[in-house]
């Protein structure tokens, strides 16, 4: 992964779901931020087999605090099964730092 910045809105998060999507209503990545507020996002499937979805990062507001955040998936499908992914750990620097 590419380091991310503070308010950087030219990004893309790629997410493999190791799931199979088939049958599935909506993709939401999850993302605890330093503060422990938690905010979602609407991901786009990009393979349903492969289960890899992405969300482009649409605002300055998206990555607004610095410090460690965890990201995990969380898929509903049309039968109302549901199913949440592996969180991971990455680090938003914040802009000019080394």
């Amino acid at each position: 992964m590419k380091r991310i910045y503070k308010n950087e809105t030219k990004l893309r998060l790629l997410v493999d779901t190791k799931c199979d999507l088939s049958g599935y209503e909506d993709v939401t990545l999850c993302l605890r931020k330093p503060d422990d507020s938690v905010v979602t996002f609407a991901a786009v499937v990009k393979d349903i087999e492969k289960g890899v979805v992405f969300y482009d990062v649409q605002s300055v507001d998206n990555f607004d605090q610095s410090g460690w955040w965890t990201l995990w998936p969380e898929v509903r499908f049309d039968d109302d099964r549901t199913a949440c992914g592996r969180a991971v750990r990455f680090f938003v620097f914040e802009s000019g730092s080394v």
